[in-house]
């Protein structure tokens, strides 16, 4: 009976002293943006489900340690550069099965509210890039069902032949990950009042 009643405030005092992390992963996924004439955009709107253990988290009193995207940006091209850019909103039309395309003519209004994660950048061909996106702006993410990525393409530069239209980037292995921490402030105290 002694050895069981020393193991309960120790238990606490573990407790106390810790905190209770989360790591978050959503599965990755493929995405091909294609580019249908020169020097113009191609937009696609990419929706992601955040798991069950991010959402509506906004009462709870947890830290966001880090939040972050992983993906893999690949040029097949072996002729043309390919100028990428992506963006982060909190609306959207797509859905996880179904991504929606745009062009510069029919951009969603909530386009310009997206909040860039990945500024425009050029992809040489026949590259594969991997790729870590930690803006601050995918915090903001933490607590929301659905989020969306809005990717655009298009083709900088190419060689002295003709490009064969429609070239596309691929974005491969896209996945949204977060590290939450659930501190436990209240025993602490309580061990302190009780005098552990």
């Amino acid at each position: 009976m002694k050895t069981r009643a020393l193991l309960i405030p120790w238990c606490l005092l573990v407790l106390a002293s810790c905190s209770a992390q989360i790591s978050i992963e959503t599965e990755p996924f493929d995405v091909r943006v294609p580019v249908t004439s020169l020097l113009q955009p191609v937009y696609a709107e990419l929706a992601i489900d955040l798991p069950d253990e991010s959402v509506n988290t906004q009462d709870l009193d947890i830290v966001v340690e880090q939040v972050a995207a992983r993906l893999t940006v690949v040029n097949p091209s072996s002729s043309l550069t390919l100028r990428t850019a992506m963006r982060l909103s909190f609306t959207g039309k797509a859905t996880p099965d179904d991504p929606v395309f745009y062009t510069d003519l029919n951009l969603p209004t909530y386009y310009a509210q997206a909040a860039e994660i990945l500024p425009s950048r050029e992809f040489a061909p026949n590259t594969t890039t991997p790729l870590r996106l930690d803006s601050p702006a995918l915090k903001q993410a933490i607590g929301r069902r659905r989020v969306w990525f809005i990717v655009s393409n298009t083709v900088v530069r190419g060689g002295l032949t003709p490009p064969q239209l429609p070239v596309e980037i691929r974005l491969e292995d896209i996945v949204f990950e977060a590290l939450i921490t659930k501190p436990f402030p209240g025993l602490g105290g309580a061990l302190e009042n009780a005098g552990l």
